[in-house]
């Protein structure tokens, strides 16, 4: 009776001993899948203007500020999904965190809605006049006919002064038109942004009047304040001082400026 008291015994401590192991396979295989869990990609927008961001022949996003995301998404590491909107639309993105990332020159528009990451470029905004405008200085504008872009801020100094007509545009294409039709006396935006409308459009340079340099501003890379991961702002920060420090923001720069006029 006691052997067979014992056999039983056996074979109950062998079952348990069977489910404890069980269980703790089961433990250990569900841990590291929780360890490792990747985290959601990153929604960046890009501006909807030509060299910045554009759809090609194929409907495939590329641009100067596009190929510039996918770097840093390639030196942070991280999956980051690309949308273009026009600027007013991106600004608003980025302030209700429908977007975390957004390059753009930095302004007040964008200061209270993003911390921005690291600087990516210098920029020179120019205005530019249709064929006929003399510009020799900020004063020749007043009283003309002023295109700029929806939501954009040059600075106190000209978006307070009423003596401009400002005319809001959604891009620098609609602007290079409005110029050639006589209904802008001239232009505001990045030198490359006008004359890569201008290339884009097969408008000479000689068709247009003068440029006069209104402001250098910087390009920065910008996370919405609605992520505030200080680990991911650190990624974000190394990528973009990478970028710059390797060199290869500047030669992404450089292959879009070529061939373009320098004044």
């Amino acid at each position: 009776m006691k052997a067979a008291q014992r056999r039983r015994w056996l074979g109950r401590m062998a079952r348990w001993s069977g489910a404890a192991a069980s269980f703790a396979a089961m433990a250990a295989a569900s841990w590291p899948l929780r360890a490792v869990a990747k985290p959601r990609p990153l929604r960046a927008v890009a501006l909807a203007i030509a060299p910045f961001a554009m759809l090609d022949a194929s409907g495939r996003k590329t641009g100067l500020f596009v190929e510039a995301i996918e770097l840093i998404g390639r030196e942070s590491q991280r999956q980051i999904e690309i949308t273009v909107a026009p600027y007013a639309r991106a600004v608003a993105m980025l302030r209700s965190g429908e977007a975390d990332l957004m390059i753009a020159t930095s302004n007040s528009a964008i200061a209270g809605t993003a911390e921005p990451m690291g600087m990516l470029w210098t920029t020179e905004v120019i205005a530019i006049g249709r064929a006929g405008v003399k510009l020799e200085g900020l004063q020749d504008l007043r009283g003309r006919t002023v295109g700029m872009l929806r939501g954009s801020d040059y600075g106190a100094a000209f978006l307070d002064d009423r003596e401009y007509r400002k005319h809001e545009i959604t891009d620098q294409l609609q602007g290079v038109r409005m110029l050639l039709e006589g209904r802008l006396d001239a232009s505001i935006g990045t030198r490359l942004a006008l004359f890569h409308a201008m290339r884009l459009l097969g408008v000479p340079r000689a068709r247009l009047g003068a440029t006069l340099a209104v402001q250098s501003r910087e390009i920065h890379l910008h996370l919405s304040r609605h992520n505030a991961d200080e680990a991911l702002a650190t990624e974000l920060r190394r990528a973009v001082h990478e970028l710059r420090s390797s060199g290869k923001a500047d030669a992404l720069l450089a292959k879009y400026l070529a061939g373009l006029p320098s004044a």
